[in-house]
């Protein structure tokens, strides 16, 4: 990256029914201290009159945008059907047209020196292709440092991915190339998308950077997170790790991996495994699919498609 230059930086900003508190997020993009950036929201089928909202603040926001040169900044706004926030944030990348995308969620905030910083990271450390900040959180007012394991790290860190998700997809920037050759997010999974997408990262043996600094809020709380909305969300965590399994083993890349990532691998599954059997025996759910499904694993076979899906089946939970 030639330190002379300012890169462009394209903005994804998913937004579902966020029509009283997107605006926060928006301005906070438009505050940013780099000058060199476009902006693509995407309302994702809302009901909540987000898109008149969204085309009725557009002028404003523009007449805000100060622009000098080569550098330039834009807003666009999309309406597409519901496709859920994977197929939100993929729509934004493929109307992408900057070298590094970043990722901001209609319910977070940056602070003004966020992609100045996370910038200057990348052209001081060439060799990181993907990128995270530290931050806040914000619970109901509360403002809080994230705590023991749930500290962001910086490196090679798949041990400590695979247990939680160890990166926020509002802190988070991405080499749009190299991103490409990983792919983008995946639409059947309606919540831990951001999960699996940080772990097939690192199976490709990209780090990804930490900016030691807080340059985000995360706001958490309200009754419309994802994660709220769903039972037994270690399904999509197992699901995704075995379907990660199947592409590695499909593609000649899991027998190159060495022994001990294989072995955290399978540990992941199996204590997914585990923890979705304990869980169904205690709602006193049919737990002999479940039950199928490690004996399968455990005995080195072949894990069905249908038997995977399931996992993604609410009705099953």
């Amino acid at each position: 990256m030639n330190p002379l230059e300012k890169p462009l930086v394209s903005v994804i900003l998913p937004s579902f029914n966020r029509k009283n508190i997107v605006d926060r997020a928006i301005t906070s993009v438009i505050s940013q201290t780099y000058p060199h950036w476009e902006l693509h929201i995407v309302d994702d089928g809302s009901t909540d009159e987000t898109w008149n909202d969204l085309l009725s603040k557009l002028t404003g926001w523009k007449g805000k945008l100060s622009s000098f040169g080569r550098n330039q900044k834009s807003i666009q706004v999309h309406q597409i059907e519901h496709k859920g926030v994977s197929g939100a944030r993929n729509f934004g990348m493929e109307k992408a047209n900057g070298d590094w995308i970043a990722f901001l969620d209609s319910d977070d905030e940056w602070y003004p020196e966020k992609l100045s910083k996370q910038m200057d990271f990348h052209k001081s450390n060439p060799e990181f292709f993907f990128s995270q900040t530290k931050e806040v959180w914000n619970k109901k007012g509360n403002l809080m440092e994230p705590k023991g394991k749930y500290q962001k790290r910086s490196g090679w860190f798949l041990k400590e991915s695979l247990e939680l998700c160890m990166v926020t997809s509002s802190s988070f920037m991405a080499h749009k190339p190299t991103l490409a050759e990983i792919g983008g997010f995946r639409t059947e999974l309606l919540v831990c998308e951001d999960y699996d997408l940080w772990n097939r990262i690192l199976f490709a043996g990209f780090p990804i950077g930490l900016i030691e600094e807080n340059l985000m809020v995360r706001y958490g709380g309200h009754e419309d997170q994802l994660s709220n909305q769903y039972q037994a969300l270690e399904r999509f965590r197992l699901y995704s790790l075995l379907l990660t399994k199947e592409e590695l083993s499909e593609n000649g890349k899991w027998d190159l991996l060495e022994p001990a990532h294989k072995y955290l691998f399978q540990i992941a599954i199996k204590s997914r495994m585990d923890t979705i059997l304990q869980g169904r025996f205690k709602r006193g759910k049919d737990a002999k699919w479940i039950e199928r499904l490690i004996t399968d694993f455990l005995s080195e076979n072949p894990i069905s498609k249908v038997e995977r899906s399931a996992l993604l089946d609410d009705s099953l939970f």
